[in-house]
């Protein structure tokens, strides 16, 4: 198979239009490294996911799995617009843990259940941040998805991602006999050659990319 290099030089980041596309993307797995928590908003944030999810049953506490390094990389850090999940920054953020500070973390699980309780009430928005990140850092674990697998008859195929195995240990076998009756055709890869685009094609091609930008 013979193969050809495209020898041309990409369009600039100015010219190309999917450039203003990426700078609206979030950062995928968020922001690295992550933003800086001292030990006491540690502490806090711990104590705040153990008590909205308490461990137990064969399965571990929030503060037994890291969720706060999930925490740390989904904040918008100094610096960034909190415009992504879960729009809330860095600075806001550590204010608001400091708030709570040794206080709440040396409270007793009774107290903090109450304190988060109130906080639901008067401060709906930071509850939900605490709330939200809690439980996608804790089922995000490893830990916890073999806990699902041993402790729940419907999380028994339960993977971080289908890929690569997919689910073909809990799927049924596929009938070959209907597969025996699909018809089809396919070009194989090596027979795959570029075609000739007609001049006014990629002349209005070119018109709808130039009004989109406008």
């Amino acid at each position: 198979m013979d193969i050809i290099l495209n020898t041309n030089r990409p369009p600039s980041a100015d010219r190309d239009p999917r450039s203003r596309f990426r700078a609206e993307k979030p950062p995928i797995g968020g922001w690295l490294p992550g933003i800086s928590l001292t030990p006491t908003q540690i502490s806090v944030l711990n104590a705040m996911a153990d008590r909205l999810i308490p461990g137990g049953g064969g399965f571990p506490a929030p503060s037994e799995v890291d969720v706060v390094s999930f925490f740390r990389r989904y904040i918008a850090p100094e610096g960034q617009e909190p415009k992504w999940f879960p729009f809330i920054g860095e600075s806001e953020f550590q204010a608001r843990l400091d708030t709570l500070g040794e206080e709440f973390v040396q409270s007793s699980s009774a107290a903090q259940v109450e304190t988060l309780q109130t906080l639901e009430k008067t401060e709906e928005f930071f509850f939900a941040r605490i709330r939200d990140l809690t439980y996608y850092a804790y089922y995000s674990r490893p830990a916890v998805i073999t806990a699902i697998n041993a402790n729940l008859k419907a999380g028994k195929d339960l993977r971080n991602s289908p890929q690569p195995f997919g689910y073909s240990d809990t799927m049924d076998e596929w009938d070959e006999q209907l597969l025996s009756r699909v018809r089809g055709t396919y070009t194989r890869t090596e027979d795959v050659r570029p075609v000739e685009v007609p001049a006014d094609l990629l002349k209005s091609n070119a018109t709808q990319l130039h009004e989109s930008q406008v």
